[in-house]
């Protein structure tokens, strides 16, 4: 069952972000690795559909909170010289780094800007205040125009060793859900549900991961003979598992919080959907490394997710491509 809250006022609904088929909708997220992961693909997506055009901007620092954000932000504005901590992509192009939020936020007339927190904090309520509200207004000084929304991030895998220290993944889930709709419905902003949809895919079997016993620490495998016997990961949105060269040799790493592909593509097709309107199942750019049934599966649980909260359609004229 599809698990969704609706926090903003139906009005904003209509708020659109994609005026007109021929006109280019300009997309900034300002965050860390999981804007990253949400944009990775987002381009291309975009580019598979007739009638879209979107510049898609990426403001991040690795691993940035909410009141990181803030905090360079007042830096810089007290010395321009200081808070240029940022990379800046577009269209996944390197643009540069060492630059300001200001400067990024200046580069363009930007449609639609995103915010978002650390994922480590994400499901801590009492970190998103003040911070969320005065990166809202620092946005609004720059970007008045632009309509700011909340990404919604997602819960770490079940065999993350955060998961297994912190914070079970469908508690984690919750919470962050819950603080991510409360800070919407205070600032009158929509919400971009990544997160949820994650929830939903890992309802499905396809993408049911199961805790494994698996210690990345003590585990006994050789590279390379070892090198494709690391825990099954097929049904996984995340890096759970990683053999990695160091200086010691092959080594085998874990994550288990940043999305892997399948989860950087539903990523892409939530914002997708959730910007222009327009059906995710329209999409025709698939990855490499998803089966076909796999990148349908995806895409049906992004339709089903952004439909829940906004009818495909509804909201850009973009939804005219066929």
């Amino acid at each position: 069952m599809l698990k969704i809250t609706l926090f903003v006022p139906l009005l904003l609904l209509f708020a659109t972000a994609l005026r007109a088929e021929t006109e280019t909708i300009k997309v900034l997220g300002i965050g860390n690795s999981f804007t990253n992961n949400a944009h990775h693909f987002l381009s291309k997506v975009c580019e598979s559909v007739d009638g879209v055009n979107a510049e898609i901007g990426t403001a991040f620092i690795g691993g940035c909170s909410l009141d990181r954000h803030m905090r360079h932000a007042q830096e810089h504005e007290a010395d321009p010289e200081t808070g240029n901590e940022y990379v800046f992509r577009l269209n996944w192009k390197y643009m540069g780094s060492h630059k300001s939020l200001k400067e990024i936020l200046q580069y363009t007339d930007w449609d639609v800007i995103s915010i978002q927190q650390v994922s480590t904090k994400s499901y801590k309520e009492e970190t998103f205040y003040p911070y969320a509200k005065q990166l809202i207004d620092y946005v609004r000084q720059y970007c008045p125009d632009a309509e700011i929304v909340v990404h919604e991030t997602w819960s770490h895998s079940v065999n993350s060793p955060r998961t297994k220290r912190m914070i079970d993944s469908d508690a984690m889930y919750e919470k962050l859900h819950a603080n991510y709709a409360k800070i919407a419905a205070e600032n009158g902003l929509r919400v971009i549900p990544v997160g949820t949809a994650f929830q939903n895919a890992r309802a499905t079997e396809m993408w049911d991961l199961k805790p494994n016993d698996f210690d990345p620490e003590n585990h006994g495998l050789v590279y390379p003979q070892d090198k494709d016997n690391l825990p099954d990961m097929s049904k996984s949105l995340n890096k759970d598992y990683m053999w990695r060269e160091t200086d010691d040799g092959w080594v085998v790493k874990t994550d288990g919080y940043h999305a892997n592909t399948a989860g950087e593509y539903l990523g892409a097709l939530v914002w997708f959907q959730f910007l222009t309107g327009v059906d995710a199942r329209k999409v025709t750019y698939q990855p490499d490394g998803l089966s076909d049934e796999q990148a349908a599966s995806l895409r049906q649980i992004a339709y089903e997710t952004v439909e829940a909260i906004q009818p495909a359609g509804c909201c850009s004229a973009a939804a005219k491509a066929k």
